[in-house]
């Protein structure tokens, strides 16, 4: 697989994951707008999260980090992967088994340690136990259908991954039009969580059905290469497991901070996430399996061919959409959330978050990119190592950061935090037999040049036509939209003024798919 491949599955990835971040910020300005940013929406926000850390432990990347250079490297000898697929599905099954038991027995433990502050209102916290209850069963699902993930990524289809999201946005947004069916009203997102989950799996398996790796319950529990992924999976997971702290010490902070901090880091965060998903961890989970194949073929120029191309194309979008976010904060968020119980003030807490993550996007973005090739190198330990360096950064940075700062503080520690992570990355690659040097594009100041032009750009665009809260809802989403068209059309002329080559590919793949 080329670059070519690397940009049309990148693409791929790209429109299921933006068809499900629009119903995603559908999602939340639904929940803005009918449960505001106070206690309650923290209590979800909380009860969401937990599961989700277990989802992301056991599931999305170490998982996929750990079973498909397995699947590369059998398939190589001539193995039957689907014989590794069934084993792997029924071992996971007995594992999650038994964590959706201890989950549910130890919810408010749970709780309290991830959300202690809570403890000094008792309605909040009873809730957050209540709605974790719900949500819990989550991860069971998930966890299934994270591994039917990774097969159908290995057989290079990123379709029903990327757009399996989507299905979750819809069962949440259904769940907010019966709100008041539910009891308290909150409760009906936890719900859409528990239905949103089976939704998903079922896509997956439909996935997995049409592509002949339909995984069946098998005797063959923890097969030599399903143990070999698992002992693959301890060191990846742990390196989740920092990440997931990081996000846990931020949320124990924002706690203890005035109330709606926690809803403003999640609705900046969910912003941020857009383009990280779109470009970063899409590039990466995009790169997996293509690193993994070339490595095993002893093809190492390929893979820095493959690796420079995907950092290239990484920093082609997401440093323009970083100068956006951080340009036009305000703006995006006044728009998206501000209406009914999301008011002006959370609106600027939340613009102020998000500037703060936007600054890191670019550096976290490549961090992913260059974890793939470690993974590939079934090397799970130096991304750990990397992780815990930028753990014990934010936790400093945090304790700085919080009091001048507030809930902004915590967001702007992740970035820096994030540097430091690459530097370390960075700095570790020639163990690998690579010079860090090889895998930058040779036209870093073009793009330098190409972005500092977008800044000006956009300042400009704001002074000229100034956007302002008091405006009507239909001038206040055309001068956004304004703003992102003519960003855009600037940003695609200054690319092809100075020959971008990761902008070309992308322009023969359009031209191709028009044929």
């Amino acid at each position: 697989m080329g670059k070519k491949e690397i940009a049309k599955n990148t693409v791929v990835f790209f429109l299921g994951t933006l068809s499900s971040r629009i119903l995603g910020f559908i999602r939340d300005i639904l929940i803005a707008n009918y449960f505001g940013a106070a206690g309650l929406t923290d209590a979800f926000f909380v009860a969401f999260r937990i599961p989700n850390l277990f989802r992301r432990l056991l599931g999305e990347g170490a998982l996929s980090a750990a079973f498909i250079p397995i699947f590369s490297e059998y398939e190589a000898k001539g193995e039957d992967i689907r014989k590794i697929i069934n084993s792997a599905f029924t071992s996971l099954l007995i594992i999650l088994a038994v964590l959706l038991l201890l989950g549910e027995s130890f919810t408010p433990w749970f709780v309290s340690v991830v959300s202690p502050g809570f403890r000094k209102e008792p309605y909040i916290f009873e809730l957050t136990v209540k709605l974790t209850r719900i949500t819990f069963p989550y991860i069971f699902f998930m966890g299934m259908a994270i591994l039917i993930g990774a097969a159908l990524n290995y057989k290079r289809d990123f379709f029903y991954t990327s757009v399996s999201p989507v299905l979750l946005n819809i069962s949440l947004i259904t769940a907010i039009v019966l709100r008041n069916h539910f009891h308290p009203p909150i409760s009906a997102l936890a719900w859409g969580v528990f239905a949103g989950g089976i939704l998903q799996i079922a896509l997956h398996f439909w996935g997995a059905y049409k592509l002949k790796v339909l995984p069946t319950i098998t005797t063959k529990v923890f097969s030599k290469p399903v143990k070999e992924a698992l002992k693959l999976m301890l060191p990846a997971t742990a390196g989740l497991a920092i990440h997931q702290i990081n996000t846990f010490v931020d949320t124990i902070i924002a706690s203890f901070l005035p109330a709606g901090s926690i809803s403003y880091l999640y609705y900046a965060n969910r912003l941020f996430q857009l383009p990280l998903a779109l470009f970063g961890i899409g590039v990466g989970s995009v790169l997996l399996p293509v690193v993994a194949e070339s490595i095993t073929q002893g093809k190492r120029e390929k893979t820095e061919e493959n690796v420079r191309y995907s950092i290239g194309l990484v920093l082609l979008v997401n440093i323009p959409a970083a100068v956006g976010l951080i340009v036009f904060s305000h703006e995006i968020v006044d728009l998206l959330f501000r209406r009914g119980a999301f008011g002006y003030k959370s609106a600027l807490a939340t613009a102020y978050a998000l500037s703060m993550y936007a600054l890191g996007l670019a550096v976290i973005s490549i961090n992913k990119v260059l974890a793939s090739l470690y993974y590939g190198h079934k090397d799970m330990v130096t991304p750990v190592k990397a992780s815990f360096v930028a753990f014990a950064v934010n936790v400093v940075l945090n304790i700085i950061l919080v009091f001048p700062l507030k809930h902004a503080g915590l967001a702007l520690a992740t970035s820096l935090a994030s540097v430091f992570q690459f530097i370390y990355l960075l700095k570790h690659i020639k163990e690998k037999g690579y010079e860090s040097t090889r895998f930058f594009p040779s036209h870093l100041k073009k793009l330098l040049v190409l972005n500092l032009f977008i800044l000006v750009f956009m300042i400009l665009l704001k002074t000229v036509m100034p956007y302002k809260p008091q405006f009507p809802l239909f001038k206040r989403a055309g001068l956004v939209i304004f703003y992102i068209l003519t960003t855009l059309f600037a940003f695609y002329t200054g690319a092809k003024l100075l020959r971008i080559p990761e902008l070309e590919t992308l322009e023969q793949l359009v031209v191709k798919r028009r044929k």
